[in-house]
């Protein structure tokens, strides 16, 4: 039905943290709000917030962010930007502040702006806490206590500092900020060097040498790092490669720093380092294992996931065991190199790597990785025990007195990996499956999912360059949608753009925006996405391979264990195991208890694979199945929802039992839970010729609750069109009818009440035709709604007079409490005001009556009104918060917005202006969160009027403005109204 138309935060506290948010700076600007994070807006205000941040605890005047921020370039009017940029960061940094409060966090002082954050909540601040500490404890003789901190401080880093924020003060700031964490990285390599860890230093020196090749301190770093380990040669190669390069290039010497460096390692041979006496590796022993893969240079996210591991490989007194689980393609591997290669200083005695090729026909036998470990630690092949069991025994022997890091990858399962796991504290085991090892005792489970938007594209722009990133931005996210954020696509594609570098980000979206050829796409070299997921499914029985399949077919972006149950012809606790079967092997993801979703890119490789190796007849019977077992559940919802509701459709006979409910509270829960699933079923069985087009419209009538809590207008309204379009195409008159009943009545619920008119008008004429007429009542009072609110009064009395006949001859109390509702507004318009207050408190006892929760909220709102305009003010106040209450009950954001608009309109009328404020702004919050433009509208009128009562004529006229402009674009004469009262300020 139509809405009726009327004629992670805290601020300081007793600790004296400022808020509980914590921000990031080095790396894209970030702010957590404890649980998750708090998207910042626009780069304006990035830039704004990042002075503040950097500025912290100290006043800045306005003047200084100004030019801050814009520079030179600082528009007309910019002062107005400056108080938008910081409104817009007062409520996101404090989001639970009333309207008038006073801010805590983002403070004015003066004639500029403090914002108070403790220190510990900045990741800059930390930072600097930590070198500074390291500084001191290097001071102090302290060199373990220095590596640490520094190995701390550089691990709050994510990227470029400040990435992505405008203005003249970041781009200074980044310079500054590299500079810092060039020198904790220098200083940190120095410690590692000066406790023997020189072999460990000396490829990260290297890559930092070829980044910064002016800068002498690292390649002084370089040099001794290669001297202590007995590699003079290469040493003294690095002083000749800068030499050359400074002679070259800038027409120099190196400093005298390199120069006596040079010299010292011509006159002297290596000094033991204080390392060596802790077990790192003497010039007598051999060396241990090194088997690691290259580190992946532009290794990107993954910091929460990468800072949990390494803390798990740190435990000490016990065997440290990770593992690492997810799809194909999701970064497994890679995250556990980073991993390996991030902590491998803590494990002197080496590191062990194999692939276990646990998605090949023929795995990796534990005892053949047993003998190329137990070489690699030093045995001879000759000398390898025969039996498992003794190789294991002396794989664990050898362990026991070392400290090794053993990277596991690609597992099939436990009983591959058991044997090669150690059996005493100090070494660690890193491993890595599409399935979830959940039989490994006391692991640490980390179950990767696609990468957050930021890290995608983080990760694009790291191989294809911030500049063609930069130049097409929405492009850029089409493409990563495309990839569904999975790392494998992303590289790949990202390579081939590379490789053509005249082929844009915009051509290649438009390349995999065809299904058809997406994972085609996917390919390079011996790399395929689709290759990876066609060996995780050659892991699937029969069984599980139908379940794989099928379960894709539908348009759902979630599934119920009843619905995979529908399509599977299965029982529900054998289709639940099917469903965590293929969760534990990474296939399907597990989101709720019960609930399950694929990855987009899985589920379009399942659905292929369908389509391909799938009979016809037996794809349409599931999606037949499913449909059928929705429509029944739905329609039980329905009949629960709203009782002595005569059913609107035609129902034929279904095949499939859906769920029984209790209770409207549960069915409408379930509505809710479902909506995106059922509208997105109706689009896809409407456009596929071999499912029912009466089913179809049947499901979407039965989903009528969700109309009626404002639940999804624009998915009503899509799924309505698509159907009404086919049933058209069909000569289908009935499912026509419904569908446009239901087009019409969603667009109506987005105020749109001249759009959804042609649609209504066109199902009165079908149900006329075909004499439906308990459809004509539903689409008559949906009509005469709209009537209302556009203050046709004449035809919405017409029609809802039409529609009340109706339903008491049809004997539905849902029509009956409905049309009465409405057509007591008509008559309130009309002037006949105690007609109109016998009509309302008859459809209150009809819905209170029949237990129709959202009918008596729809009914007690009507009835508020009438009382309100004749006089009766109490009991107006009384019926609104109750009817906002029931609402609330129900979860419906889009009625609480609207009951909450119509008590500030009541406080305004009753001369309430500072109480009319505040409801009318919680309505706009919750409008403008939704998208709700009529009650956005509404609101923004009231707290015109709310803000004109107290003088502040300003501030009024800006709302007056707004509600103007959206009632005008929504074509209702409230528009006229608000012109008005602009005009008389």
């Amino acid at each position: 039905m139509p809405p009726t138309a009327s004629p992670g935060h805290s601020s300081v506290g007793e600790s004296g943290r400022t808020t509980a948010c914590r921000f990031t700076v080095l790396g894209p600007l970030r702010v957590h709000d404890g649980s998750a994070e708090v998207r910042v807006g626009a780069p304006q205000t990035q830039a704004v917030l990042a002075v503040l941040l950097l500025r912290a605890r100290t006043p800045v005047p306005r003047r200084e962010l100004i030019a801050a921020v814009w520079g030179d370039e600082a528009p007309p009017g910019v002062l107005g930007a400056l108080h938008t940029q910081v409104f817009t960061l007062r409520r996101l940094l404090e989001p639970g502040r009333a309207p008038r409060a006073t801010a805590r966090t983002l403070l004015t002082t003066g004639d500029g702006y403090t914002l108070r954050v403790a220190p510990e909540d900045v990741d800059l601040t930390v930072f600097e806490l930590r070198t500074a500490e390291a500084q001191r404890a290097r001071a102090a003789g302290r060199p373990e206590r220095a590596r640490s901190l520094l190995v701390s401080a550089l691990d709050l880093w994510r990227g470029r500092p400040l990435a992505g924020v405008p203005g003249p003060y970041a781009e200074a700031q980044r310079t500054r900020l590299e500079e810092l964490r060039l020198a904790a990285a220098e200083a940190r390599w120095e410690a590692e060097i000066v406790l023997g860890g020189h072999d460990n230093a000396i490829g990260p020196l290297r890559v930092l040498a070829a980044e910064h090749p002016w800068r002498e301190r690292v390649h002084e770093l370089l040099m001794t790092a290669l001297h202590h380990a007995g590699r003079r040669a290469d040493a003294l190669d690095v002083h000749a490669q800068v030499r050359r390069a400074l002679a070259e290039e800038l027409g120099t010497r190196p400093g005298p720093g390199l120069d006596r460096l040079q010299q010292k390692i011509l006159t002297t041979v290596p000094e033991r380092q204080a390392g060596d006496e802790a077990g790192l590796r003497h010039p007598d022993r051999p060396y241990g294992p090194a088997q690691l893969p290259q580190h992946i240079a532009d290794f990107t996210g993954r910091n929460d996931e990468a800072d949990r591991l390494c803390a798990a490989l740190e435990k000490g007194p016990i065997v440290a065991l990770s593992t690492i689980s997810g799809m194909g393609g999701i970064g497994k591997t890679a995250l556990a190199v980073h991993v390996a290669q991030r902590m491998r200083h803590r494990f002197p005695g080496g590191q062990l790597y194999v692939d276990l090729r646990g998605t090949d026909p023929r795995p990796a036998e534990p005892m053949e990785v047993l003998g190329r470990f137990l070489c690699a630690l030093g045995v001879r092949a000759g000398h390898l025990p025969t039996l498992p069991e003794e190789r294991a025994a002396l794989y664990r022997s050898m362990l026991a007195t070392r400290q090794v890091l053993v990277v596991l990858d690609n597992a099939r399962d436990p009983a591959q990996v058991r044997d090669l796991l150690p059996g005493t504290p100090g070494s660690a085991v890193l491993l890595t499956s599409r399935s979830r090892l959940v039989g490994l005792t006391g692991a640490t489970l980390v179950d990767l999912r696609p990468m957050a938007r930021a890290e995608a594209l983080e990760l694009l722009t790291r191989i294809v360059g911030e500049q063609s990133v930069s130049a097409e931005p929405e492009a850029a996210a089409e493409v990563l949608d495309a990839c569904g954020h999975l790392p494998l696509a992303i590289r790949i594609v990202a390579s081939q753009l590379v490789a053509r570098p005249d082929q844009t980000l915009a051509e290649t979206a438009a390349l995999l925006a065809d299904e058809r050829r997406r994972l085609g796409a996917f390919k390079a070299e011996d790399t395929a996405v689709e290759t990876t997921f066609r060996l995780g499914m050659e892991l699937l029985d029969a069984e599980h391979v139908r379940a794989f399949r099928l379960l894709a077919l539908p348009e759902m972006p979630e599934l119920s264990v009843p619905v995979a149950a529908a399509l599977l012809a299965r029982p529900e606790r054998e289709a639940e195991e099917l469903c965590e079967s293929l969760v534990d092997l990474s296939l399907l993801e597990s989101v709720a208890p019960g609930r399950y979703r694929y990855h987009d890119l899985l589920r379009l490789f399942a659905r292929q694979t369908a389509c391909a190796e799938v009979p016809d007849h037996e794809r349409t019977a599931a999606l037949t199945r499913l449909l059928e077992f929705c429509l029944a559940t739905a329609l039980d919802a329905h009949r629960v929802s709203l009782p002595d509701d005569v059913f609107p459709g035609h129902v034929t006979p279904l095949r499939s039992e859906g769920l029984d409910f209790t209770g409207p509270q549960k069915a409408t829960a379930w509505l809710l839970d479902e909506q995106t699933s059922l509208l997105g079923l109706i689009e896809q069985a409407a456009g596929d010729t071999s499912l029912s087009l009466t089913v179809c419209a049947d499901l979407l009538l039965a989903a009528d609750p969700l109309g009626r809590l404002g639940a999804q207008p624009y998915g009503i309204e899509r799924a309505a069109r698509i159907l009404a379009e086919a049933a058209r195409a069909a000569g289908h008159r009935t499912a026509e009818a419904r569908a446009l009943y239901m087009l019409g009545s969603s667009v109506q619920h987005r105020f749109a009440m001249r759009r959804g008119a042609p649609s209504l008008d066109r199902a009165i004429e079908l149900c006329r035709e075909a004499d439906d007429r308990t459809l004509l009542a539903h689409v008559l009072i949906t009509r005469g709604g709209g009537a209302l609110a556009l203050r046709d009064f004449t035809a919405a009395h017409a029609m809802l007079t039409e529609a009340l006949a109706h339903g008491r001859a049809l004997a539905s109390r849902g029509i009956e409490a409905y049309a009465l509702g409405f057509l007591g507004l008509a008559l309130l318009a009309t002037g006949r005001g105690e007609e109109a207050l016998a009509h309302c408190r008859e459809a209150v006892a009809v819905t209170r009556a029949t237990g129709d929760v959202a009918g008596q909220a729809n009914a007690l709102h009507n009835l508020a009104q009438v009382c309100l305009r004749t006089g009766r003010t109490s009991e107006a106040f009384h019926h609104l918060h109750e009817s906002l209450r029931l609402w609330r009950e129900t979860g419906s954001r889009f009625r609480e917005g609207l009951l909450l608009g119509a008590i500030a309109e009541a406080h305004n009328l009753s001369g309430r202006p500072v109480e009319a404020a505040e409801h009318a702004a919680r309505a706009r919050d919750i409008a403008e969160a939704r998208g709700d433009a009529g009650i956005l509208a509404r609101a923004l009128a009231q707290l015109g009027h709310a803000h004109r009562a107290q003088g502040d004529a300003d501030r009024a006229q800006e709302y007056y403005r707004r509600a103007e402009s959206v009632f005008r674009e929504l074509g209702l004469p409230d528009a006229d109204d608000v012109a008005r009262h602009l005009k008389e300020l």
